[in-house]
């Protein structure tokens, strides 16, 4: 059976970085959510003490799911390649991605170094992208394994979500295949062949030499995304977006949504970040959710993890809501569209992890009228028999 990089894969957002300025800059950063799920430190998430509990306990069993290789090698491919897909879908050849997907780097080289080395910024995005997970796929010289299956123990997972953390817990610790390092060793050399190429570009495109000043980074990074968009380049779109948004002048504000609302007519991901700044305010909230909501309510059902995640509620009471005047009975729906989900692993490895140990707080029927709670249940029972395995086939995990 393959080994793959289960939870390094949760650093591949990294793979946005398109210069060697943003590649210089930004390599460590990972959501501080994933981050603290990954070491297993509950009091940066937020968690209350375990108590009573064995962090070198078994793993609970469960009988009624029958545990062989192919069936742990099958989850743990889907976890692999549903995150393979949500990050270079729309960058990498198909061939090149299956061959991702299946654990050979090597081979998937050979069809991105040609492109990369021709130019092209999306084979010289995933190549970038896949080295930095390499950099993070050795086994680490202490486990959090036994820590991270007791806090999903102790949070209510199922027996079956337990053994599936463990078992790709478990993956990860042994590490890489042999194949699989001598694919990263290659990336790396390629990557290093590139830099002088991505760097030159980069100094021409800006037409003059800059320093590599982190104070400075943000705002030589808009420039050079202004300069390389294209119209209608619904990624670059957003890109540029989000670092206008970072950059947080009104002004900057002012051109974010408007390039948000040209990317959101195709990307589910820009539509969540417009109806957050309708919501939230960028820098004016919009005094009517109505289009919002639709926004997010389409993101949403087109697999947009952090629009599913708005609509759901936060996964720790600590966590504000994005938009805390959704209806009861929408959030309740929506957080079992989420639950139903990531049960089947739709988003990767790394958000695996963090949902089977901080599984979110549906609200609860209990606590609503009789009436309420029946629409709550009716709303999500139409939900997920009308989306359900739509959303699953668009992310590849149906």
């Amino acid at each position: 059976m393959r080994r793959g990089r289960a939870i390094a894969l949760s650093l591949l957002p990294l793979a946005g970085a398109v210069t060697l300025l943003y590649l210089l800059v930004h390599s460590g950063q990972q959501s501080a959510v994933q981050r603290s799920a990954a070491a297993g430190d509950g009091r940066r998430a937020g968690l209350p003490a375990i108590a009573g509990s064995s962090l070198s306990a078994p793993v609970r069993g469960h009988a009624d799911v029958p545990r062989t290789g192919d069936t742990v090698h099958s989850f743990n491919h889907r976890l692999r390649c549903v995150q393979l897909r949500r990050f270079y879908g729309r960058m990498a050849p198909p061939d090149a991605l299956a061959l991702l997907c299946e654990g050979k780097p090597s081979s998937a080289l050979k069809i991105l170094a040609p492109l990369a080395e021709a130019g092209d910024r999306h084979a010289i995005n995933v190549l970038f992208g896949v080295q930095m997970a390499c950099q993070d796929s050795k086994p680490a010289a202490t486990s959090n394994r036994a820590l991270m299956v007791a806090l999903a123990q102790k949070n209510g997972a199922s027996s079956e979500t337990v053994q599936r953390l463990d078992d790709l817990l478990a993956q990860e610790e042994h590490g890489p295949a042999a194949d699989e390092l001598e694919g990263c060793r290659q990336i790396a050399t390629e990557t290093m062949k590139l830099q002088p190429a991505v760097a030159r570009q980069f100094i021409d495109t800006l037409g003059r030499e800059v320093t590599m000043d982190r104070g400075q980074a943000l705002q030589v990074q808009i420039e050079y995304d202004r300069k390389m968009l294209i119209r209608g380049d619904a990624d670059g779109e957003e890109r540029l977006a989000e670092e206008l948004l970072e950059k947080g002048t009104r002004d900057s504000q002012a051109e974010a949504m408007t390039l948000l609302r040209d990317a959101a007519d195709r990307l589910p991901s820009a539509k969540t970040t417009l109806a957050t700044c309708l919501i939230q305010g960028c820098p004016t909230p919009e005094p009517d959710p109505t289009e919002a909501r639709q926004l997010l309510t389409d993101a949403a059902s087109a697999g947009d993890l952090t629009a599913l995640r708005i609509l759901a509620g936060p996964v720790y009471p600590g966590i504000p809501y994005v938009d805390p005047n959704l209806p009861a009975a929408e959030r309740y729906a929506w957080s079992h569209f989420l639950q139903r989900l990531n049960e089947q692993g739709c988003f990767g490895p790394g958000a695996y992890v963090t949902w089977a140990i901080l599984p979110g707080l549906a609200p609860d029927p209990l606590a609503m009228s009789p009436a309420e709670s029946a629409a709550a249940q009716a709303r999500a029972a139409a939900l997920l028999a009308a989306q359900l395995n739509k959303t699953r086939a668009l992310l590849g995990c149906d």
